[in-house]
């Protein structure tokens, strides 16, 4: 079954790669290795911050996976779903892909967390004698 032409968003082949975790989290270690590097190389701390703000950015990116993988207006289409029976008879209300979805935003939530720490606190790493 096809996607209708109405339910396509100009802008969805340019957000799409922003669903894929792999590629988001590329993102946000290529941030972290180029802050640190930064930091290092110009022995300011401040740009290790600086890109946790990327890296926070990065979780949310992940938290919004599902707009991304379905496109800006099939993003919640699914939540009018009924449920169903698994192979117990106990009731099932979600599907494979919404629980990969589930488990996307959670690693978001979590990147989020760490790249906001990176962001408040990264630049107190120059501080301690080892770096």
């Amino acid at each position: 079954m096809g996607v209708s032409r109405h339910d396509i968003h100009v802008l969805d082949r340019f957000i799409k790669p922003f669903g894929s975790i792999l590629f988001v989290l590329f993102l946000a270690f290529a941030s972290l290795v180029l802050g640190a590097f930064l930091s290092i190389h110009n022995s300011d701390w401040t740009w290790f911050s600086r890109f946790g703000s990327v890296i926070t950015v990065s979780g949310l990116l992940l938290v919004s996976s599902p707009v991304f993988d379905q496109g800006v207006y099939r993003a919640h289409a699914k939540a009018f779903a009924f449920g169903s029976k698994d192979e117990h008879g106990d009731s099932k209300v979600t599907d494979e892909e919404s629980r990969q979805t589930g488990n996307k935003v959670l690693v978001g939530i979590v990147v989020s967390i760490a790249g906001t720490l990176v962001w408040g606190f990264g630049d107190l790493l120059g501080r301690i004698s080892v770096c």
